[in-house]
């Protein structure tokens, strides 16, 4: 690299550096992340499609040769978590609970296995919800269902469309595993033409996939429900979970029972502009990116900044998110925190900080009731900026750095256009109506550092040196 040039990048870094602590800190955006959840009157599992599952587990029962199993008053099945990520998934959770089983039979009056009201009216599963951005994971093949513990496929049902987000009467995809001591387990809600090829009859281990969670049936937004019969029907019913509040059983059939409420970052990621969550049941658009090339400007940010965001479970009201940004060498570049003032199942933060400059790999931490979230980004070598060339569809700058005087060349079909000069902290400095293919633009007005000239769709960057 030829000395002037290195002497010009190094200044670049280090008016980024000298800024960072000149830029005041943009607000904090966010909230509570929309969990679309079933309620009384759009149940998760109709009453016709009851009946509909326990007649054809009655069939294939007596053609499995299965002994039918009314009740049991102890279970000797322990289940696993029925839910894992896809290979290749980074992300550190994705998941809360929207609703467990309620546990009180009076009709509009609830509780659940805590003495807490996460459920409604009459439900008989727990709700696990795939957070944040789930039709994004579900298109995606993101979540999967896995079989909670070893048994036989007793029914199955795919094929059916899978992105509802409001009441209807489609059938579900949904599979049954029956286990070896007579218990039942009903994965409800599955993606169209996701489960497992395996047909009736055939066996499962604990841990084996069995599907995509999606928002096929009577769904409300993507989700698992998982339901445990203690027999062959819905009057089996049992709560998986063991709690002052669960009268349907009085121990836990979990191999490790997770808490109530579990406050946790989930996923951390540092995004070009800001993410768009759309109402159900469309995609989101998460913005997220690991390569920023300096200097950078995304939609709707000042020059030089991108956006942090932090993803909770179990958002709680008074606890505190420690977050920062760390250097390649693992030093601070930049830190923060965050105290949550409001409690949701599901919460999202994001701040507007401003990027490090200097190549490498960094890192976005965060740390939220003593768990951490982390995801590397890299910051690319800025472009040669003293020698930029001509083409067609630039503009071209010179001399570059410059003082005083500026000339601008353009391609003809910008003449008449005007030339915007904008500042690092993304404010217009300048304007300058360009007539001519080649013209000059005077910046003794303008202090020393870096600016960005945009004629039309053409965006070039500037270094006054004086």
């Amino acid at each position: 690299m030829h000395l002037p040039r290195l002497v010009l990048l190094l200044l670049l870094h280090l008016f980024f550096f000298q800024v960072q602590s000149q830029i005041p800190e943009l607000s904090v955006e966010g909230g509570d992340y929309p969990i679309e959840s079933n309620h009384a009157a759009n149940p998760c599992i109709t009453s016709a499609e009851y009946e509909f599952l326990e007649q054809r587990c009655a069939e294939n029962l007596k053609l499995l040769g299965l002994p039918h199993v009314e009740q049991r008053s102890t279970n000797t099945t322990t289940l696993g978590w029925p839910l894992r990520s896809a290979a290749g998934v980074t992300d550190c959770g994705m998941y809360t609970i929207s609703a467990y089983v309620d546990q009180n039979p009076t009709s509009g009056t609830v509780a659940d296995w805590n003495c807490g009201s996460n459920t409604y009216d009459g439900h008989r599963g727990t709700d696990i919800a795939i957070t944040p951005y789930p039709y994004y994971k579900m298109d995606h093949n993101e979540v999967e269902v896995v079989a909670a513990t070893a048994g036989t496929i007793l029914y199955k049902s795919d094929g059916h469309f899978d992105k509802y987000c409001a009441t209807n009467t489609d059938t579900a995809n949904y599979i049954v595993i029956r286990h070896a001591d007579g218990s039942q387990a009903n994965y409800f809600h599955l993606k169209k033409n996701s489960l497992t090829a395996k047909t009736v009859g055939q066996t499962v281990v604990a841990g084996e996939y069995l599907g995509v969670v999606g928002s096929s049936g009577n769904s409300s937004g993507p989700h698992l429900h998982f339901e445990v019969w203690n027999g062959s029907t819905v009057a089996t019913l049992n709560d998986p979970f063991a709690g002052n509040c669960n009268t349907l059983n009085g121990t836990s059939w979990w191999a490790t029972q997770k808490p109530y409420t579990d406050p946790a970052a989930i996923k951390v990621s540092v995004n070009t502009t800001d993410a768009v969550i759309p109402a159900c049941p469309a995609t989101e658009t998460p913005n997220e990116s690991n390569s920023f090339t300096v200097p950078f400007q995304g939609a709707g940010l000042p020059v030089g900044y991108a956006k942090f965001y932090l993803f909770m479970r179990n958002e709680t009201s008074g606890l505190t998110a420690s977050l920062s940004i760390l250097n390649p060498d693992n030093t601070v570049f930049n830190s923060w925190t965050y105290t949550s003032t409001a409690t949701y199942k599901a919460g999202t933060r994001s701040f507007s900080k401003l990027l490090p400059t200097a190549p490498g790999t960094y890192t976005f931490k965060a740390v939220y009731n003593g768990t951490e979230c982390s995801t590397a980004f890299n910051i690319l070598s800025a472009t040669d900026i003293s020698i930029i060339p001509y083409s067609s569809s630039a503009i071209y700058l010179y001399p570059n750095p410059a003082n005083g005087t500026v000339t601008i060349r353009i391609p003809d079909n910008l003449i008449g256009s005007t030339a915007t000069v904008i500042d690092i902290m993304g404010l217009v400095v300048l304007k300058s109506e360009i007539t001519t293919s080649k013209s000059e633009i005077s910046t003794t007005g303008l202090s020393s550092g870096v600016y960005f000239v945009t004629v039309g769709n053409s965006t070039q960057k500037l270094v006054i040196a004086k």
